[in-house]
């Protein structure tokens, strides 16, 4: 079992598998281009922790662990909102569907065309699927500071003017 304090930018799958490698290693958000554009807290630390075995004798998985602290914009009211993530994993790199039928349910599938995979992709897949689709505070945010009393006006109907109008006698010359 080999141990591996810096991540590699490729993760070698097969062959981190069958060494039943474990890497672990940190990042900064600005690091990871998909997740910075979302994050307001961009010099924060992602801790990443992956742990690579083979199932079966031939099936390349990856156990890991995600954790970072992350500040997204509330789609309600647009103030900064903190979450801590936590992303428990488990991957199983396989080339076709086939392959995934064979593994029990407690992997997620992973379909590979590669032996090598980008380790900034795989942490951030992973980030993106644990975050939730609208952000938002569990309160009402700011939205009840902000409403103003709606003050229903009332208008005149347009077509009142034209019950005012006498109707002329059109077929006279």
């Amino acid at each position: 079992m080999e141990t591996t304090k810096l991540l590699p930018s490729e993760l070698k799958i097969f062959n981190f598998a069958k060494k039943e490698v474990s890497l672990f290693g940190e990042y900064l958000i600005s690091s990871l281009p998909r997740i910075s554009e979302i994050a307001i807290n961009k010099e924060d630390r992602v801790k990443v922790d992956l742990s690579f075995y083979l199932e079966n004798d031939k099936t390349p998985c990856v156990k890991g662990i995600i954790e970072l602290n992350i500040v997204l914009e509330c789609q309600r009211c647009l103030e900064a909102l903190q979450k801590h993530l936590k992303v428990n994993f488990n991957l199983a790199f396989v080339r076709n569907e086939q392959q995934a039928e064979e593994l029990d349910s407690q992997y997620e599938i992973y379909v590979i065309k590669e032996d090598e995979l980008a380790t900034i992709d795989l942490i951030t897949d992973e980030i993106l699927l644990s975050l939730p689709m609208a952000p938002s505070h569990n309160y009402e945010c700011n939205l009840n500071k902000d409403k103003q009393e709606i003050v229903e006006e009332k208008r005149e109907n347009p077509f009142t003017i034209l019950k005012n109008i006498k109707i002329a006698d059109v077929g006279k010359e």
